[in-house]
């Protein structure tokens, strides 16, 4: 049987093209290569290369996700968006370290403004206070699942002192501490927040309720 003339001679393993992997610019725009229909291409550095829809498209959503206010975060809620631990009386100097967690909804996003950590006086305990995050990815040789502890040293609640210390994001951030970050903390959907508290100095003389509370806002999840 004769081809006509307007019929397209298709690439063989091309006819039923679901990817690009192992493709390159040349074995998709050549004549002849099946109903792949309209695929960008860009100049990179002198060379033809593909659009990169995750930067063209995807990251820059970040931005408008922000825009979106679906929800406040204050340290109200317990479990949500504040984390109690209350150090048993006479725990071990040293030995013991309490942790708790708060997780990001599935399907949300989270915009942080600061870490609130708070301890209360008392006579003879002194406390360390830290988080960690899922996000960031703990470089110790013996990695810990919760993620990199947010500060080196923590934040210490001195004998007979009480501490509420902040680790802060956003433009105005770095003026106020070294440690703290210019852009706002985004969170992705279950992300895991670890609260940690270490006992130092002598036993506490009183059970001691530590608090995390996180503030910022949830935004508009856009990524895909």
């Amino acid at each position: 049987m004769m081809e006509s003339k307007g019929a397209q001679r298709v690439k063989p393993g091309l006819k039923t093209l679901q990817t690009l992997y192992n493709l390159t610019v040349a074995d998709v725009t050549q004549q002849g290569t099946g109903s792949l229909g309209f695929l960008p291409i860009g100049n990179f550095k002198g060379t033809p290369a593909f659009f990169d829809l995750d930067r063209l498209v995807n990251q820059p959503t970040v931005l408008a996700e922000q825009q979106h206010i679906l929800g406040i975060l204050d340290g109200r809620e317990e479990d949500y968006d504040l984390q109690t631990i209350t150090v048993p009386i006479t725990s071990v100097v040293a030995t013991y370290v309490g942790t708790g967690t708060l997780t990001v909804p599935a399907g949300a996003v989270w915009y942080v403004n600061a870490i609130e950590l708070t301890a209360p006086i008392d006579a003879t305990a002194a406390f360390v206070l830290n988080w960690r995050s899922t996000s960031f990815a703990d470089r110790g040789a013996t990695p810990n699942a919760g993620g990199q502890l947010f500060t080196a040293a923590g934040h210490t609640a001195a004998v007979g002192v009480a501490v509420d210390a902040f680790d802060e994001f956003g433009t105005f951030g770095p003026l106020l501490a070294v440690t703290n970050k210019f852009p706002l903390l985004r969170l992705p959907s279950l992300t895991v927040l670890t609260f940690q508290v270490t006992i130092t100095t002598a036993p506490n003389t009183l059970a001691a309720a530590c608090a995390m509370l996180v503030y910022g806002f949830v935004g508009k999840s856009l990524l895909l």
